[in-house]
């Protein structure tokens, strides 16, 4: 993105969705990839705060924000979660040199940060919350298994094992690896044959990507970020990362949760191979991930991996 072109046309981006007496007070780059940038705006006339996402055409980051939109608007309906409010998305490159997403903005702390500011009766009561807000996106039920496309359409079929092996294979990158993985999931297929609830799984719950804002003296779960990843699985896919990622349920989560659903007694023998997918994905050679993923593989009685290239 040319940095003259990029100003000029943004600010024409701008006054197209807000007006031309639109001014930004303040910005602040919240992520630069290739040919990506989220920003965060302080506008006045109107007098506003926003989160603007753009894309370029060599973007490898993830940007069917129209999906994005759709997720946030359905999240909102159907829960209690605060969710933003999209102001303008277009994903066709036709009009302007990216794609891009313009939402409001929700103030908050990302709970990998404050929770070392809570008190143990506070974390407790975060945890209560996220129970509650995962149990609340988990009862937004679908007809089949599959990719959530527009509009809730969802390209998949009434089977959970098929849906989940395609989307195994979307989000593993390496061949190598992800022929690995199915040829676990075929050998563990018995598991996953009374498998019949799909619902909306986030699929990327991390202290992250959970906001929490300090309101009258208490800690209040303000939104939940990031829906790209979203889709029509099984429950068990955000439960089983939440359990591997350190710090992130508690007594108090699991309380909460399983007040609206219970887990079903073959989680246990599902959640290492759900938490190996993730690792997989992700695939990073970090000694803390190489680890994590070994000890996977020797809980499956699979082969130590070495490496993830």
């Amino acid at each position: 993105m040319g940095t003259i072109i990029y100003q000029e046309q943004f600010q024409q981006l701008l006054q197209h969705t807000f007006g031309t007496r639109i001014e930004v007070v303040k910005s602040q780059v919240a992520n630069r990839q290739q040919d990506y940038v989220v920003m965060l705006l302080q506008l006045r006339r109107p007098t506003l705060e926003v989160v603007v996402k753009l894309a370029g055409p060599e973007a490898v980051m993830p940007s069917t924000f129209d999906r994005t939109a759709m997720l946030d608007r359905l999240v909102a309906a159907q829960t209690s979660i605060p969710m933003p409010e999209t102001l303008a998305v277009n994903i066709s490159l036709d009009n302007w040199p990216w794609r891009y997403l313009i939402k409001t903005h929700i103030p908050g702390q990302e709970l990998a940060l404050v929770r070392k500011k809570m008190s143990a009766d506070e974390l407790s009561d975060a945890y209560r919350q996220i129970g509650e807000a995962v149990a609340q996106l988990h009862a937004i039920h679908f007809p089949w298994f599959g990719v959530l496309a527009l509009e809730e359409e969802i390209l998949g079929g009434e089977e959970y094992f098929p849906a989940l092996a395609l989307h195994a294979q979307l989000i593993i990158r390496s061949a190598r690896l992800r022929e690995s993985f199915l040829s676990l999931l075929e050998a563990k297929k018995h598991l996953f044959q009374d498998v019949h609830q799909p619902c909306l799984c986030h699929e990327d719950l991390h202290g992250w990507n959970l906001l929490f804002q300090r309101r009258r003296g208490q800690w209040r779960l303000a939104t939940i970020l990031d829906f790209d990843k979203a889709w029509a699985g099984h429950c068990e896919t955000d439960l089983a990362r939440l359990d591997f990622w350190r710090g992130m349920v508690s007594e108090a989560f699991w309380g909460a949760y399983q007040a609206v659903h219970a887990i079903d007694p073959q989680y246990t023998e599902r959640r290492p191979i759900y938490q190996l997918l993730w690792c997989l994905e992700y695939a990073q050679m970090t000694a803390e991930h190489l680890a994590d993923t070994q000890r996977l593989c020797a809980e499956l009685s699979l082969p130590r991996l070495e490496r993830f290239d």
